[in-house]
């Protein structure tokens, strides 16, 4: 179930959310806030999975809100708002989705099937004689770059990064860009090595540190070269599984 908080200035538009959510068999409202401050505090001690979010709400912008928060929670960034203007910033900040008011209880669905479907596990078909095979895992990555291409051995990777189209390969004291979706290139990695702890975010398991909590919650991880990665809600299970530590 999904852990959600809607921030709007306006109680009706509160409720409307709400009640849609309430009905929901995937989705839990946790709270509710129409102001800045209120909001801030209320998304650090819940860390939701969710959070549908107002452009416009008391002492300040849902947008820079989002901006300050990104890195200290992870969440799906949902912007309901009349003003269309501010999209291309809040897709800057990975929004999920961005809803113009007034919109009909059919978006909030597509939203709830978009975010499920991305933190679906995949189930892989029965294997036969006639079924392709399995992509192959990689033991190497071709890089390419301004007149050339570095070969980066899949073991020394210690994290990768999403970036749209793009991720972002971390080894010892270099990053290398790499054409490729992280969707994409976590179906040929070792999923004995790596594992995704966040949906912009795979790590190998081979160069964690440490675990760390924030609010008494296993929220970060640590790794050899003292970088941090966060670890996404929905993904923390898996991780402590792999990582053979008692669920919270």
């Amino acid at each position: 179930m999904y852990r959600c908080i809607v921030i709007d200035d306006e109680a009706l538009a509160r409720e409307r959310i709400t009640h849609y959510l309430s009905q929901s068999p995937l989705c839990e409202v946790v709270a509710q806030a129409s102001n800045y401050a209120s909001a801030k505090q209320l998304i650090l001690e819940q860390q939701p999975d969710i959070c549908f979010l107002d452009i416009q709400i008391i002492g300040g912008s849902g947008v820079e809100l989002a901006k300050e928060l990104k890195n200290c929670v992870s969440c799906h960034w949902v912007f309901t708002t009349a003003y269309s203007e501010h999209a291309l910033t809040a897709f800057e900040l990975d929004a999920t989705d961005y809803l113009l008011k007034p919109f009909e209880d059919s978006r909030l669905a597509q939203v709830i099937a978009k975010i499920h479907k991305a933190n679906k596990p995949v189930l892989s078909a029965p294997t036969s004689p006639t079924s392709p095979s399995a992509p192959r895992v990689r033991r190497q990555l071709p890089v390419k770059s301004v007149g050339s291409v570095t070969f980066i051995n899949t073991q020394d990777i210690m994290w990768v990064k999403g970036s749209a189209n793009y991720v972002e390969l971390y080894c010892e004291g270099k990053m290398h860009l790499h054409r490729e979706t992280l969707a994409a290139l976590e179906q040929t990695l070792d999923p004995k090595q790596f594992i995704r702890v966040h949906r912009s975010a795979i790590v190998n398991i081979e160069y964690v540190h440490s675990l760390n909590s924030e609010l008494g919650r296993f929220s970060l991880l640590q790794l050899d070269n003292g970088e941090e990665v966060k670890i996404g809600q929905s993904y923390k299970a898996q991780l402590l599984s792999a990582l053979g530590v008692d669920a919270e």
